[in-house]
């Protein structure tokens, strides 16, 4: 899977979201990318917000531009879960959660549009709530996949993360001690 195949793929996605008016929030590692350290990521994660979206219009509009998707899937997803869509010429996916959660809820409504490509821009979560769902994440799976996009993140855009938010977030989760290491071992040196 080639840069451009990527690019093509996921970039249709988001003229999608983006001409229908969904509410809609990239995540996962395009979001790290984005925020952080170049690294390598399969797919395309998006927080999809279920209010006003138009399924059938969703579906019907992905499938026109070369995509499969299960609109069944869809629709089940709709009260809270997981669908996903894959271009039909580059076999590449793009993974969606509708979340139930409050917090992912309101990383959707305070998302802030960045530069996608040369020709577009998305939906992205903020630097904090990356940080914030990473920190979710590694909880819930002890993957230090996750731990080391927050060093990224962090490398990156310390002055830009709020640390109050992330401090009251990691400990919520049960993860300050881990946070707050991760923020120390990844200050420049002075």
């Amino acid at each position: 899977m080639s840069d451009y195949e990527q690019s093509q793929a996921f970039g249709g996605v988001i003229d999608v979201l983006e001409a229908i008016g969904a509410r809609y929030a990239i995540w996962g590692g395009l979001a790290v990318v984005a925020y952080g350290e170049p690294r390598f990521t399969q797919d395309m994660d998006i927080l999809l917000s279920p209010e006003q979206l138009d399924v059938p219009l969703f579906v019907r509009t992905l499938e026109k531009v070369h995509y499969h998707v299960d609109q069944t899937a869809v629709q089940r997803a709709m009260s809270g879960g997981f669908f996903n869509v894959i271009h039909l010429g580059y076999l590449i996916k793009t993974d969606f959660y509708i979340p139930v959660e409050p917090e992912l809820r309101r990383m959707i409504a305070n998302r802030t549009y960045l530069p996608f490509d040369d020709m577009r821009r998305a939906a992205y979560l903020t630097a904090t709530a990356v940080v914030e769902a990473k920190l979710a994440a590694y909880k819930d799976s002890q993957s230090t996949r996750h731990l080391d996009d927050i060093a990224s993140i962090i490398r990156l855009q310390q002055t830009k993360l709020d640390q109050k938010q992330l401090d009251i977030a990691a400990a919520r989760l049960g993860v300050l001690g881990i946070w707050r290491a991760l923020w120390q071992q990844n200050q420049p040196y002075t």
